[in-house]
């Protein structure tokens, strides 16, 4: 008998690529909606194209992580969210309920963080969990019975695929990263690494204790580069392994028993509350189309 296959969706991501894509729109009462409504027509496009069973979504906390606390730096790059975008956040978490979707949001966690711990109690339960995000970081759950889909194209990625991207095995991805950087999340890497030298190191040696513990090879390696490596790996050693705490997904949310039964996320359909609390946001089009693909025949 297969196995359940729950989609948990990286609904902060879904809602900044829509806010970029889409005109301005504003509901009855003059609020911007644009984003919200984009979003809500991704999440119905994705019911369309997928056609899943079960669907969690997933949300960033406003509130600094743990990440934040221990390097400042962390994101500090992306400045914060547009000004008009800022209440889309909760108008998108009330339109997803509308629509039928269970989302969540947790104080101190990413929507990251979140998926990790619903992958990790998915593999628990014996369930097949597909993690629908756009974010490298992610793709270091992938192995077993979890897969990361791309938002956009829908393509499902396995180990193979993530080994095939990065040059290690998923659970090396943080290794990797920690020695590379990711400019996504202003984690600079040790100087002089780059991607190329950190898979090499990562996947010949390991991870960084192995790493750090045979500095003295690295120079037998005939990894171009190598004669400095050692030299720039000792000096930042302290970096690269904060750097790896960074990456590494939290796989311990504060997430209630329920959050990952088959009960809990079975899609059942738009709420009964959904005409009114759509139409108060003026997005009448996501229910309809959503109503529309869900009538027989």
């Amino acid at each position: 008998m297969p196995r359940t296959t729950i989609h948990v969706i990286d609904a902060t991501a879904v809602l900044f690529r829509a806010y970029f894509a889409w005109a301005k729109i504003a509901a009855p009462d003059g609020r911007e909606v644009g984003a919200v409504f984009g979003f809500c027509q991704s999440l119905v496009r994705f019911l369309r194209v997928v056609r899943p069973t079960h669907v969690a979504l997933v949300f960033d906390a406003a509130e600094p992580t743990f990440r934040h606390e221990i390097y400042p730096r962390y994101k500090a790059d992306r400045g914060e969210p547009p000004e008009d975008l800022v209440p889309q956040f909760d108008f998108a978490l009330r339109a997803s309920r509308a629509l039928g979707f269970l989302g969540y949001c947790i104080p101190g966690f990413e929507a990251d963080d979140l998926m990790a711990t619903l992958a990790h109690r998915g593999t628990r339960a014996r369930l097949r969990t597909v993690l629908v995000t756009p974010d490298k970081d992610v793709q270091q759950l992938v192995g077993g019975s979890v897969f990361v889909m791309d938002p956009k194209s829908f393509v499902l990625v396995d180990a193979a695929g993530v080994e095939a991207r990065f040059g290690v095995p998923p659970a090396r991805l943080p290794d990797l990263l920690a020695l590379a950087g990711d400019p996504s999340d202003n984690i600079p890497g040790v100087p002089g690494i780059g991607p190329k030298g950190a898979a090499a190191l990562v996947g010949t040696l390991g991870p960084l204790e192995e790493i750090y513990a045979n500095l003295d090879r690295i120079a037998e390696l005939g990894i171009r580069g190598r004669g400095t490596m050692a030299a720039k790996l000792a000096a930042h050693r302290e970096e690269a392994f904060l750097f790896r705490r960074l990456v590494e997904l939290r796989r311990d949310a504060p997430l209630s028993d329920e959050a990952m039964t088959v009960g809990t996320l079975r899609y059942r359909g738009p709420n009964p509350d959904a005409d009114s609390v759509l139409e108060g946001l003026g997005l009448r089009a996501p229910l309809r189309a959503l109503r529309n693909m869900r009538e027989p025949g």
